[in-house]
């Protein structure tokens, strides 16, 4: 087993050191309950719109296909 790494006790200087904490100050974007439902499902209707929408594409092709060989 290695050692594990020391932490770093040295305090930065220098022009780019940071001279004191920094604040951040976020506020919260208002959505409708619709946005906000959106949001929260936009991946899974994503998903299964373009796995329906493959599946009758190919359903399609190949009801074309066998109207062709038959026809």
């Amino acid at each position: 087993m290695s050692k594990p790494k020391k932490k770093r006790t040295k305090t930065y200087t220098g022009r780019d050191a940071a001279t004191g904490p920094v604040v951040h100050r976020y506020t919260a974007e208002v959505k409708s309950p619709a946005r906000e439902w959106w949001d929260g499902h936009k991946r899974a209707i994503k998903l299964s719109a373009g796995i329906s929408g493959g599946v009758l594409l190919v359903g399609w092709l190949l009801f074309e296909f066998i109207r062709v060989l038959v026809g």
